[in-house]
């Protein structure tokens, strides 16, 4: 008689007895038929966030990114003024030895650096990292070390922005950011954004105010095309069927939610 320790409980007792006891060829689905049904994955979409119209607010979009070959990671942040969208300051830096969950919470970081001589009016801060959104959210715990100390860190930042959320979104909404901290990374060094013609581009890059609409009163609202010119072209607004309009974001970013899942 042969003796084996069993190290995950009853289902590995069964599976066990299942394959000393079926023929060859019916192992699998025997072991298939006893194994623990793991409970589904919940998934929660969260509302897309709204603000009000001409509500003057802060959003904070950050990024970061790491290489092994570089042995170095960058990261950078965009400060944006509602409702006009205009720039208030932009940065990136490139620092050795960092992980791409490091670099993430580093953009974070220097988010509340770049915001800290500004109201303390509300704030939205935005980034692609899902991990590093939901952990600052309290979703799922952060245990490395090195991002654990970086989160402190924020938190603690966070302390003195009351009225504050967090909107993870997928890359392709985060492009001034993004462009930002790879550009940090090509390059091994990081800049501050000055020149309006370089502020201009990340202008040109945003695309979070797809995500970020004002609320509507009534039964219609005001959609302003976009023309994704050199110098963002606005052009007369159209009127749409609010309806019909919340449909359409919800369903985009519902989307997006799941495909980062």
């Amino acid at each position: 008689m042969e003796v084996k320790k069993c190290e995950r409980g009853e289902e590995e007792i069964l599976g066990m007895l299942a394959a000393s006891t079926t023929p060859r060829g019916e192992v699998e689905e025997m072991l298939i038929a006893i194994s623990p049904r793991k409970d589904c994955r919940l998934k929660i979409s969260m509302p897309p966030l709204t603000v009000e119209t001409d509500e003057e607010l802060l959003v904070a979009s950050f990024d970061g990114s790491a290489t092994i070959k570089k042995k170095g990671g960058s990261f950078s942040a965009v400060i944006w003024k509602l409702p006009e969208w205009t720039i208030v300051a932009s940065e990136s830096r490139y620092v050795h030895d960092l992980t791409v969950n490091e670099a993430e919470y580093n953009g974070l970081l220097l988010c509340f650096e770049l915001l800290a001589d500004l109201d303390r009016g509300r704030v939205i801060l935005c980034g692609d990292s899902s991990l590093v959104i939901r952990q600052m959210r309290g979703e799922i715990d952060c245990k490395a070390p090195g991002p654990q100390l970086l989160r402190h860190k924020a938190l603690e930042k966070l302390q003195s922005w009351p009225s504050h959320e967090f909107l993870h979104m997928k890359r392709e909404w985060n492009q001034s950011a993004y462009r930002l901290a790879s550009t940090a990374l090509q390059s091994e060094k990081g800049r501050t954004v000055v020149a309006e013609e370089d502020r201009q581009d990340l202008m040109t890059l945003n695309r979070l105010d797809e995500l970020l609409k004002p609320k509507q009163d009534g039964h219609l609202a005001r959609v302003t095309a976009i023309a994704r010119s050199a110098r963002r072209i606005r052009h007369e607004p159209e009127v749409i069927q609010e309806e019909i309009l919340q449909r359409i974001r919800i369903q985009r970013i519902v989307q997006a939610q799941d495909e980062e899942r």
